[in-house]
């Protein structure tokens, strides 16, 4: 080899990508993930559940009364958002009350 193509040869070595220690990076996708909770993964009619819900929350906001909606969010983030204190607790506290009666009621029924 001749001294000038070795010297080329070096100076292309010495500063390639690779000689330096530069990553090279591949393309690469990920599956789209569905939304909503990951104790619902396997539920019937979970999609249309979650489209209905997302439709209904583009309508509110278009009107100017979009709240959080928990159907959307995962469990991670109603549990977040039940730590800060975010949620209308009194409302919540008032729907578990009647739901709890009602199912005391049936229970007394059945017996």
């Amino acid at each position: 080899m001749s001294p000038i193509a070795r010297a080329a040869f070096v100076r292309n070595f010495i500063t390639s990508p690779r000689a330096i220690g530069a990553q090279q990076r591949s393309f690469q996708s990920c599956k789209v993930l569905a939304v909503g909770k990951e104790s619902a993964v396997h539920e019937e009619g979970r999609a249309e559940k979650v489209e209905a819900e997302k439709q209904e929350q583009l309508r509110k906001q278009k009107e100017g009364k979009a709240t959080w909606s928990d159907e959307l969010a995962s469990d991670s983030e109603s549990i977040i958002k039940a730590d800060r204190d975010d949620i209308d607790t009194k409302q919540s506290i008032d729907e578990l009350q009647k739901a709890s009666a009602k199912k005391a009621e049936q229970e007394k029924k059945g017996q």
